[in-house]
């Protein structure tokens, strides 16, 4: 009886009285309003109960499905964290892989003109038959030719280290000697966050000792050592490093390029063309280099090249070293 009631009453509403709605939660959660609000349903408590309890079903679904919803959303977000990393990780190994490859290329190079260099040596007379000690010898004893392999033993014969390979050529008037590693190909750098977590250990033609002496007998050696940034700093504002070349003796230098030992900059901090000690101290998403020659006798060669501040989106660089280069 009342429900028969009921219906003729709400066929009498008005479209003022009771507008339209958009779906059944807002039309119950409406009708039991409206009947609350109004004396007829004075004797329905139970019809407006029962209401109730429809729409409160009817919530409690609607809650249970958007939960559902945002777990799934959370699942998605979960793998595509997970695809990403595995994209990252192959990048680095790939990376790593082309970095073996092309040391090993190297070597074999390397050994090429060592054997290169052995079927040049020729020994006329007793005076002749001793290693020539330098570059600047060689010259002297038979010429050379720009870039060619030669052996010479910098601290005599007989002692002290064994005979080495080098190049030798003319700068102007001068005879350089040049001493190569594996580490001479532009090389990418991504991935990498903590300061100095990328490392690469810089290996010569020839060993430290016998490298050291070519050093020693110089007046001069430099090395030029470049990095080109984006959006990843050299040294932090705070003073601290992000990024590092180690001496020959396994100390971390704290100056680059064109800068001098202990200045904790670059070569436009020396020359005063960057605000900020380095122009990839910038630390912004335009490409920006920093290079320059490393003079320091003391210092040469770099054994080790570190960076870091390349973890981050937009952040990656890359880093070249040249042969070490010699004077008499």
């Amino acid at each position: 009886m009342f429900r028969g009631v009921l219906v003729l009453f709400l066929s009498g509403i008005t479209a003022a009285q009771f507008p339209v709605l958009g779906d059944q939660q807002h039309l119950v959660s409406s009708i039991t309003d409206y009947l609350e609000e109004t004396e007829f349903c004075y004797k329905c408590d139970d019809e407006v109960a029962s209401l109730k309890e429809v729409n409160a079903n009817q919530s409690a679904l609607l809650a249970q499905q958007a939960g559902d919803l945002a777990q799934q959303a959370g699942l998605i977000s979960s793998l595509q964290n997970w695809l990403d990393s595995v994209v990252a990780r192959v990048d680095s190994a790939e990376q790593f892989m082309n970095a073996d490859i092309d040391e090993l290329r190297q070597k074999y190079e390397m050994l090429e003109q060592k054997l290169s260099a052995l079927e040049n040596k020729t020994c006329e007379g007793a005076d002749t038959c001793t290693i020539p000690s330098s570059c600047t010898e060689v010259a002297e004893r038979s010429g050379i030719n720009n870039q060619a392999f030669y052996v010479i033993d910098p601290d005599g014969p007989e002692h002290g280290v064994l005979p080495m390979v080098v190049q030798c050529d003319f700068q102007g008037d001068a005879i350089i000697t040049l001493i190569g590693h594996n580490s001479e190909a532009r090389t990418r750098v991504k991935g990498f966050e903590d300061p100095g977590s990328y490392s690469k250990d810089v290996t010569y033609w020839n060993s430290m000792d016998q490298v050291r002496a070519v050093v020693d007998q110089s007046s001069l050696c430099k090395q030029h050592i470049k990095y080109e940034c984006h959006h990843s700093e050299i040294f932090y504002t705070s003073g601290s490093q992000a990024s590092w070349w180690v001496t020959w003796d396994g100390r971390q230098a704290d100056y680059w390029g064109g800068a001098s030992p202990g200045s904790g900059q670059c070569a436009c901090g020396q020359t005063g063309s960057c605000s900020n000690g380095c122009n990839c101290n910038a630390n912004d998403y335009t490409w920006r280099e920093d290079s320059g020659f490393l003079f320091h006798k003391d210092d040469l060669p770099v054994t080790q090249l570190r960076f870091g501040d390349t973890g981050q989106s937009g952040e990656e660089g890359y880093y070249t070293l040249g042969k070490l280069i010699c004077y008499p």
